[in-house]
């Protein structure tokens, strides 16, 4: 219920915004700092609250030029399960955080509300599994290519929604580890601090 009108609050609000014929800009200037932050919750209702999965995104990038920019991402993933019994479980964590370098090429006109865009990168990714709050086992994979589309709804000049859909790619370090494929797709919020 908290989501749906999460969900109405947003959509109210960009409607407003939107209703006030904000000035839209879709090229920055050189120099332009961007900042943005994404994040996903998800628990599994048919296991009685007993494993959960959230992540967080944020990068921080600067215009090089009117429509491209460059900068760095930082990412947090958490998944929990708990085993055993109710009252005094086990409970396994996997932890995956991701720092990497991105380019983004903003597409569209001078002013839009909608401005499409594409960005890729790289990571460099750290795994950990616990269990009960130790350390049982810790990996490095070394690349991690990403890719994606997505879309920028500009709310006001200096503020937009975006949606995205993400090709992650991640090779591991050791001989028995299997390279893995995801699709995401991803909600967020972008901020420009100046033109």
């Amino acid at each position: 219920m908290k989501k749906i009108s999460s969900l109405i609050l947003i959509l109210v609000l960009a409607s407003t915004l939107m209703a006030q014929g904000s000035n839209y800009l879709t090229r920055r200037a050189s120099g332009a700092l961007m900042i943005s932050g994404m994040g996903a919750y998800s628990t599994d209702l048919s296991q009685d609250l007993r494993s959960s999965t959230w992540n967080l995104n944020t990068d921080v990038a600067l215009f090089l030029f009117p429509q491209l920019a460059g900068g760095i991402d930082f990412g947090y993933m958490r998944d929990m399960q708990e085993a055993g019994d109710v009252d005094d479980p086990t409970i396994y964590k996997d932890v995956t955080m991701s720092l990497g370098p991105r380019v983004y090429f903003f597409l569209g006109g001078e002013k839009s509300e909608l401005t499409p865009f594409i960005k890729g990168g790289a990571n460099y990714l750290i795994n950990k599994h616990l269990r009960d709050d130790e350390i049982i086992d810790q990996d490095d994979q070394e690349l991690g290519l990403v890719a994606s589309a997505g879309l920028l709804l500009n709310l006001a000049k200096n503020v937009g929604l975006s949606i995205e859909a993400e090709y992650n790619f991640e090779k591991g370090t050791a001989v028995e580890d299997i390279d893995t494929q995801l699709l995401l797709i991803k909600f967020g919020i972008r901020s420009f601090l100046t033109d």
